[in-house]
């Protein structure tokens, strides 16, 4: 694949995570999602990806356990072939990596490194009968990242309690007034400053 058309496709790969994360988030209707699009900027981008995966624990359970050894497995075989993107693999492994160690002090699961052990072995002794997997790597990647994009419906803000009455998502602060998406029934609204007295930022997603 050329890389215009990798470039492309890493563009709309993006713009449909982003998508599935607003209407995921806003319980598919596309009113709030709407609404919700036009509080995102350029600087929300890291924590909309990384807060897909950390916002329901259990999905990022399973979802450590098969990405991590399996990006690892990948950049081994790809660690002879110039053409592969090593560095960017790399540094996705560091990151995977730090977020394991985050995850099992977090919630005390310490089988989930483990499981990575495991699944590593698996998949090396899977990857020498099917190299294919090498191939599809990066589209079953892409394609596990989209699936929970749909799937994870806890925004990747924190949740806040207002005026200790209502739970809610602050999407964006701006002088005079807070975007945010309510948790209970998932609608959007737009409160004045003046209005809020408290905010209080919950433990729990």
């Amino acid at each position: 694949m050329s890389a215009k058309h990798t470039g492309s496709a890493v563009t709309g790969a993006a713009v449909l995570f982003v998508l599935l994360r607003l209407l995921a988030v806003s319980h598919y209707d596309m009113h709030t999602a709407f609404a919700l699009l036009h509080t995102l900027d350029l600087d929300d981008a890291p924590s909309l990806v990384l807060g897909t995966f950390m916002a329901d624990d259990r999905i990022s359970t399973v979802a450590l356990m098969i990405v991590t050894p399996g990006t690892f497995v990948y950049l081994f075989q790809i660690r002879d072939d110039p053409e592969r993107p090593r560095s960017a693999v790399l540094l996705g492994l560091i990151v995977l990596v730090a977020l394991t160690v985050s995850h099992t002090l977090t919630y005390h699961r310490w089988w989930v490194p483990v499981g990575e052990l495991v699944a590593g072995a698996v998949m090396f002794v899977s990857i020498r009968n099917a190299r294919w997997l090498l191939h599809w790597f990066a589209l079953m990647s892409t394609a596990t990242a989209l699936a929970v994009a749909a799937i994870v419906s806890t925004p990747w803000v924190p949740r806040e309690r207002i005026n200790d009455a209502e739970d809610v998502y602050v999407f964006e602060t701006s002088p005079g007034f807070l975007k945010v998406l309510k948790a209970q029934d998932r609608k959007f609204a737009i409160l004045r400053t003046e209005d809020v007295r408290k905010r209080e930022e919950l433990a729990a997603h």
